[in-house]
């Protein structure tokens, strides 16, 4: 997975009003519904710069390549989806902040396509959505302890198990894996 701080620069510097672990969020859920790269970048930027602008296709080239990465984990078969959150040496506030903003982008690019999707959605897949909305209300106000790095942990692990068993209840073929 692609570091962090590497994406919130290429981000800024395309002047996003995201962060990287909002627009990993809204890139996941996106992903559940098969949208493609360029849905994605339309819900992230403003606007798309030129190709023709050298640094700024640097740096659209590391947000495709974070799609594909992306893409790649939430169907791999060893399940090594990876969260896209601060760095784990980066203070807890900051790390909470990260996590209750990928939920948050999570749940808005469920939103965008949302629409007939939600009769499809089982009780567990209902419940994995209920859970996303109170981690996204997560309080950024934690005193750094054991124990709440134990928290912290056992709740990122919760929000990428609940994003891969939503992409399974949507992607039950592509998901899954094929028998030979």
């Amino acid at each position: 997975m692609l570091d962090f701080d590497l994406v919130q620069s290429a981000l800024e510097r395309l002047g996003a009003t995201t962060d990287a672990a909002e627009t990993h969020g809204t890139l996941c859920a996106l992903l559940i519904d098969n949208a493609p790269c360029a849905t994605w970048l339309g819900h992230t930027l403003d606007d798309l710069p030129d190709r023709g602008n050298v640094l700024a296709a640097e740096q659209l080239d590391l947000l495709e390549q974070l799609y594909e990465q992306t893409r790649a984990q939430l169907n791999d078969e060893e399940l090594n989806f990876e969260l896209l959150l601060p760095d784990e040496t980066d203070d807890l506030n900051l790390r909470l902040l990260g996590l209750s903003a990928w939920c948050q982008g999570f749940l808005y690019g469920f939103g965008v396509f949302k629409s007939g999707v939600e009769t499809a959605l089982d009780d567990e897949s209902r419940e994995c959505l209920s859970d996303l909305l109170e981690i996204s209300k997560l309080s950024h106000e934690e005193e750094a302890s054991e124990e709440a790095e134990l928290q912290y942990a056992e709740i990122v692990e919760h929000v990428r198990i609940a994003t891969l068993m939503l992409n399974e209840s949507l992607n039950p073929l592509k998901a899954s894996s094929t028998v030979h």
